[in-house]
């Protein structure tokens, strides 16, 4: 049986979701995880989960040896763009494995070895758990010096790795929408780097490496989700490698679990986790308050706020510069310009901003009365960071790319 590491650099707090994640480690034996932390774990580990204690300088200064560049990482969030060198840069720890991977945390992992099986491993170099593009959540690498180093064959590899901006090199630059319609390559698109997509489909092109491209894992709020000692399932019917929680964890309507015990047994719903099945009492009625009733009502509540500071909205003019706001995890934008909100996907169109009479820095957008953000300043006063809640209650973040800004 060919060896699987997993790797994973995590600094922080661990988050609500990790107990899941470790359960879900637990019953993967045959593979190893490998995390790189500042915190320590106060319970008793999976014996096949082991966390090494490191903080980001420890990382700078053992990235800067094994890459010969001068790396100075300020943020966790930039580490993703390091992922596809991690075979490098924790070379030692990987000495005895065939494959290594990238792992994040805010998953839930499901039959590893009924996806990565001896046929799969034995003819692929570069695995993906999505069929349009390579996956920073879950990747797969042979364990040899010329893949390793892959991440070499970007011309701009060097410019990312030594740059403060995220660029998304372990994926596709940001390109997601593009790729999602299955008929988009990333060769074809205008991107700002060349990411680890770009050079898998160059090498795969040229028959230097093999890559296994297929859809085997879920993210979003699905729901239906289920997990039985071990095996996870989607809406009963088809098994999956993972269940990622990208989206569910930055939700206002979400309910962050924390229980005691994880069990053997429970289910992933739209906006909960539950232990009991539907089918049960308990189970029907938590999955109807969470996500059904509790939703509505917190809707609801978000109208009424909307219509109350519309009705009693000020009169005079929003203190807000004019700039251009990028998403941290993509490509859009949006501009403020006279205090409206102008989207990159409807440029001729302003939605006009009230501003809340119940929330600190909360405005809402007059023509999406469920849409609202939380605005952040700066030093020196000048707004810095938007975080913008959608429909679904999912946040996404904003950061100022350009002060007084022309439409995106």
């Amino acid at each position: 049986m060919q060896k699987i590491a997993l790797i994973n650099c995590f600094f922080g707090p661990l988050p609500w979701y990790f107990d899941f994640f470790l359960k879900s480690c637990a019953a993967n034996v045959t593979v190893d995880f490998i995390i790189f932390s500042d915190h320590s774990y106060d319970k008793e580990l999976p014996q096949n989960v082991k966390i090494i204690s490191f903080s980001l300088n420890d990382f700078n200064q053992l990235a800067t040896q094994k890459l010969n560049i001068d790396v100075d990482v300020k943020t966790p969030y930039k580490l993703c763009d390091f992922k596809p060198a991690y075979g490098v840069i924790f070379s030692e720890y990987l000495k005895n494995y065939d494959f290594w991977g990238m792992c994040d945390i805010d998953v839930v992992l499901g039959r590893i070895r009924s996806f990565m099986t001896p046929e799969i491993l034995e003819e692929y170099d570069v695995i993906s758990t999505r069929h349009d593009f390579v996956t920073g959540w879950f990747m797969l690498f042979r364990n040899i010096p010329e893949i390793n180093n892959l991440f070499k064959k970007s011309k701009d590899y060097i410019k990312v790795f030594t740059s403060e901006t995220h660029y998304c090199f372990d994926e596709c630059n940001f390109k997601y929408l593009q790729l999602d319609d299955e008929v988009s390559n990333i060769l074809d698109l205008d991107c700002e780097i060349e990411s680890m997509e770009h050079v898998v489909r160059k090498e795969m092109n040229l028959n230097r490496i093999k890559v296994y491209y297929d859809l085997i894992m879920v993210d979003g709020l699905s729901g239906k989700i289920k997990w039985d000692n071990g095996t996870l399932s989607y809406d009963g019917e088809f098994e999956v490698l993972l269940y990622h929680l990208i989206r569910y964890k930055a939700n206002q309507y979400t309910k962050k679990n924390v229980w005691k015990t994880i069990p053997d047994v429970f289910y992933i719903d739209k906006y909960c986790f539950r232990q009991n099945a539907i089918r049960t009492l308990f189970g029907f009625s938590k999955y109807l308050y969470f996500n059904k009733l509790k939703v509505q009502f917190l809707k609801g509540s978000n109208l009424f706020k909307f219509y109350a500071s519309n009705v009693f909205a000020a009169k005079n003019s929003l203190d807000f510069q004019n700039a251009q706001f990028k998403n941290q995890q993509g490509d859009d934008c949006f501009n403020i310009l006279d205090n409206q909100i102008f989207f990159e996907t409807s440029k001729h169109r302003g939605d006009i901003l009230v501003q809340s009479k119940f929330e600190k820095n909360t405005f809402y957008l007059k023509n999406h009365p469920l849409a609202a953000f939380r605005y952040y300043r700066g030093n020196n006063e000048t707004v810095s960071k938007i975080r913008l809640m959608q429909i679904d209650g999912g946040w996404i973040n904003y950061e100022l790319k350009v002060e007084n800004s022309e439409l995106c």
